[in-house]
């Protein structure tokens, strides 16, 4: 098997010496090479159109194999569209029906309480009321707490709560959340991360044991955003929605209990894992 060089230089391949895709387009079928050119990271075959043993003619096909062959493009061709339309915005189509599957696994259930907190702001906050609901929407605490500092005047303009309001409530202490509140329970709370916090933080400082959730906490926020599916394409995350409960801890456990059941109510083709648009369903 001869080599040659690349077109339009010296030793380039006599011109009937085809590739595999110039014999596709003259309708010959390749079977043995008769030359080669040797490039950097592959070899490219030649084959002499004039030798019957280097190609021959391509067998027809029979009408069923041509519908066959249409209908596999036709398959290739969906899959492809519906692939690109999962990527750009078809996953968030699942996530939020998986948001939704599971608000209704945690109305069946009986085995969780929803926690909220108001504190002294965001950097060392302590507790200034707690409320915990139980999955009836009882409420299991309810209570202003005395923190150790004053509340800052803009965090009052947020909640409400002033020093005054809380000058004869309980210290944190005596309304720690304990077993008997949240024992075997699983808790859900709006912005999980930022009151586990603030409940560490007021453990630490009255020398209490950590609340250890371990794996018992689900931050209904992030359920909350997925089912809204207000992606950012630049943060690659969804946008958070505010509670709009009011910011008193109370009054934000039921508005969190609501999102639940506003989440489970929505029945939009939730029947389908991922329902895909009529335009990328096979007919």
């Amino acid at each position: 098997m001869d080599e040659y060089k690349w077109w339009g230089k010296e030793g380039e391949p006599p011109p009937n010496f085809k590739t595999k895709k110039q014999l596709a387009e003259l309708g010959l079928a390749p079977l043995k090479p008769s030359g080669v050119i040797k490039c950097r990271d592959y070899d490219l075959f030649l084959y002499d159109i004039n030798n019957s043993e280097a190609c021959r003619p391509k067998r027809k096909c029979s009408p069923k194999q041509l519908e066959t062959l249409a209908a596999n493009r036709l398959k290739a061709k969906i899959k492809r569209d519906y692939q690109e339309w999962y990527k750009e915005i078809g996953f968030i189509e699942k996530d939020r029906v998986a948001a939704v599957l599971w608000a209704r696994e945690q109305l069946s259930q009986n085995d969780w309480v929803i926690l909220d907190t108001e504190t002294t702001g965001l950097y060392s906050p302590e507790i200034v009321e707690i409320a915990v609901v139980n999955c009836t929407g009882e409420a299991l605490l309810n209570t202003l707490v005395k923190p150790t500092i004053t509340i800052p005047a803009e965090v009052t303009e947020i909640h409400g709560i002033t020093d005054e309001m809380v000058a004869d409530a309980p210290i944190f202490p005596e309304v720690y959340p304990t077993d008997a509140v949240l024992k075997d329970k699983r808790v859900l709370i709006y912005n999980a991360a930022f009151d586990i916090k603030v409940l560490n933080y007021c453990c630490r400082l009255h020398n209490l044991p950590i609340l250890n959730l371990g794996k018992r906490f689900d931050c209904l926020m992030e359920w909350v955003a997925q089912w809204a599916g207000n992606w950012s394409y630049y943060y690659k995350d969804y946008r958070y929605l505010p509670l709009n409960g009011g910011h008193r801890a109370l009054a934000d456990c039921t508005a969190a209990f609501d999102r639940i059941k506003q989440m489970a109510a929505d029945s939009d083709q939730i029947d389908c894992p991922v329902p895909i648009p009529p335009k990328y369903r096979p007919t």
